[in-house]
């Protein structure tokens, strides 16, 4: 018999840490390990021999609370073993009894904390704004808001903190425009495709062309059983992965696409996924590679060069 070492493995403790000072931050309090029968009370709900055995065996990786120590938020720690049945099968059970209590549960992995956009982690993002989000509504049933505002995390600036904290791809996008703006054709622009998979996790396709040349990149949010703007994160990291991929041009770190090849990703990617346009900006010209999409008929490709139209997405031709 011996102490064990330490109650998280290397990857917990990481995420732990983060954790711990996104809840300083937001006058949050953090507790790990506890046991899930504390957590979720079950009082009179009936559970089945399985579920009731894994109810009292368990325990959370992570509980945010409040200042009362009421919890607010299961964040879980995904590692590689979650991949297998087995595992999968303990998370849904686990996933369904927050949700019958109505407590929210995010999953998380790794790139939720170490991947840093402007300096802030995913996982910082998801639970300051759904703070925000919180308060926001709060303030605006109170009449300190109007009531036709919407909640954009984006344009909140909040104390000393620096310019627009929330606004993950302001950076990256201002470097995009300004690449864009200094090409010297009119022949540029930028698309981004939206899609949802089989498991209901979003993906994004962006990508950008200037004359011939082309820079692509993907990025995903999974599906979470939580409610969070999930689409403005897809919007800010796929425009940060779409800079990371210009900027790895710029160094001579890798080549610029074709409009061939672009044609190719994009036939994938949208009969992989159901797949829609989402968002567009050019400056009137050419775009290496034409395609059209409607309600009615979907998805229709042709390479070459087009111009893009002025109207909304069910009429896109790039």
């Amino acid at each position: 018999m011996r102490i064990a070492d330490s109650l998280l493995n290397k990857s917990e403790e990481i995420a732990f840490r983060e954790l711990e000072a996104i809840a300083n931050d937001n006058a949050l309090r953090l507790f790990a390990k506890p046991r899930l029968s504390d957590v979720i009370l079950k009082e009179g709900t009936y559970l089945s021999r399985r579920t009731f055995d894994f109810y009292t065996r368990s325990h959370i990786d992570f509980v945010v609370t409040d200042q009362n120590s009421k919890p607010i938020l299961v964040v879980e720690y995904d590692g590689p073993s979650h991949s297998e049945l087995q595992q999968q099968e303990r998370d849904n059970i686990k996933d369904d009894l927050c949700t019958s209590a109505g407590l929210r549960i995010l999953r998380i992995t790794a790139n939720h904390v170490t991947k840093l956009f402007r300096g802030m982690s995913i996982l910082r993002w998801i639970i300051e704004v759904m703070e925000l989000e919180k308060a926001f509504y709060r303030e605006q049933e109170a009449g300190h808001i109007p009531l036709d505002e919407p909640f954009d995390a984006s344009f909140l600036w909040v104390g000393d903190r620096r310019e627009y904290p929330w606004h993950l791809s302001l950076s990256a996008n201002n470097a995009i425009r300004k690449f864009l703006d200094a090409f010297p054709s009119r022949d540029k622009g930028l698309q981004t495709i939206t899609a949802t998979d089989t498991n209901r996790n979003l993906r994004e396709l962006a990508f950008l062309w200037a004359g011939d040349q082309v820079i692509w990149a993907k990025t995903a949010v999974r599906h979470q059983n939580v409610e969070f703007p999930a689409y403005d994160l897809l919007d800010h990291l796929g425009t940060c992965e779409l800079h990371l991929a210009l900027s790895r041009l710029q160094r001579g770190d890798a080549r610029a696409t074709t409009g061939p090849q672009l044609q190719k990703i994009l036939q994938d990617f949208c009969s992989r996924y159901d797949a829609h346009p989402s968002h567009s900006s050019n400056w009137g010209g050419r775009a290496p590679i034409s395609y059209s999409w409607s309600l009615a008929s979907g998805w229709n490709f042709s390479y070459g060069h087009s111009s893009l139209g002025p109207d909304g997405a069910e009429r896109l031709r790039v």
